[in-house]
């Protein structure tokens, strides 16, 4: 897919499937042979375990194996890249996460065109994520946050699970529309970077819901706000961050979602968009993901286009404000 493709797909509506496209797509017939899904993360983390999920129910759906293909490494770079130069017959597929709509405009040379190498099939699941402190804390609402930056400039540290990753930019998207300055502190995961929050090392950060809740609910870290819109069924007492005094607006989400090679034919990107929507949208699916706080989606390849899109705009806005360099 193109460029000019591309965008005019993003502008298109949701729900243009036409009855002759959809009999196409139905007649083609794929998998022939097993599918390979590309996951450009490390084993253990939150795509490959929504990943995962999704393979084993498109393998016993369709009597193919749906190979999951851990390519970490590069701010996922690398496996990315792998599909980008694959062949666009339908048998490598890419799940990909937040880090795909940032990169453009974090990191200077790709070896590959966001827009231009990809087609993007559809979002598979979407949750928020939490602003959390340690339990002993003074730290317990948006405006602390704000007034300890302000306060203290330099020991206004915050925590991320990596360079690039949804937990910083959300920080820094904060730090932007707060007016604050605050260090950045990477780790290798959340994993890694939860410890010295919960011991007071790093004042706070934003992480997932699901590395974030264990450690909630038993007593090791605070839920200051969320940063999604409305209240959390899992966290019905925190507040969105969007409801603080000059943070209307501010809005993040941790996403998944499946693209392929571009130059697919649009009778087989429908097929394969299809089945995945089916499964991500099957009620034992949905609820499923729903006890991890985690939505599942399932939408249109026009919708997954326009939000790229616009995720693009977005982080590239914040980049440049923020002067982030990770190079």
């Amino acid at each position: 897919m193109d460029r000019r493709t591309f965008i005019a797909t993003a502008g298109a509506t949701g729900a243009g499937l036409q009855l002759p496209r959809i009999a196409a797509a139905q007649a083609v017939d794929w998998p022939r042979e097993p599918v390979r899904i590309v996951i450009p993360y490390s084993a253990g983390g939150p795509t490959e375990v929504a990943g995962r999920i999704i393979a084993q129910e498109l393998t016993k759906a369709l009597g193919q194996n749906f190979l999951v293909d851990l390519r970490p490494g590069g701010s996922s770079v690398i496996g990315t890249d792998v599909v980008a130069r694959a062949r666009p017959d339908g048998y490598t597929l890419l799940m990909q996460a937040a880090a795909f709509a940032i990169n453009p405009s974090l990191i200077r040379k790709l070896p590959f065109d966001t827009v231009a190498d990809f087609e993007p099939l559809t979002m598979a699941t979407r949750s928020g994520l939490v602003l959390v402190t340690h339990a002993g804390s003074s730290i317990n609402s948006v405006a602390d946050v704000i007034a300890f930056a302000r306060a203290k400039p330099g020991m206004a540290q915050f925590a991320s699970a990596g360079n690039g990753s949804m937990a910083h930019m959300s920080m820094e998207l904060f730090a932007a529309m707060a007016k604050i300055e605050a260090v950045h502190i990477p780790y290798k995961g959340s994993g890694a970077a939860l410890p010295d929050v919960m011991g007071g090392h790093v004042p706070f950060m934003i992480d997932n819901l699901g590395s974030a809740m264990p450690h909630i609910r038993g007593g090791k870290l605070k839920a200051i706000a969320h940063t999604g819109t409305g209240r959390l069924e899992m966290l019905p007492g925190v507040p969105a961050i969007a409801e603080a005094p000059g943070m209307a607006g501010y809005e993040t989400s941790n996403w998944f979602g499946f693209l392929a090679p571009a130059k697919m034919p649009a009778a087989l990107s429908d097929r394969i968009h299809g089945e995945l929507v089916k499964v991500i949208r099957r009620p034992d699916i949905v609820e499923r993901f729903a006890r991890d706080g985690v939505e599942a989606v399932g939408n249109s390849r026009a919708d997954f286009a326009a939000f790229l899109k616009a995720e693009m705009v977005k982080w590239g806005r914040v980049v440049k404000e923020r002067n982030i360099k990770v190079e």
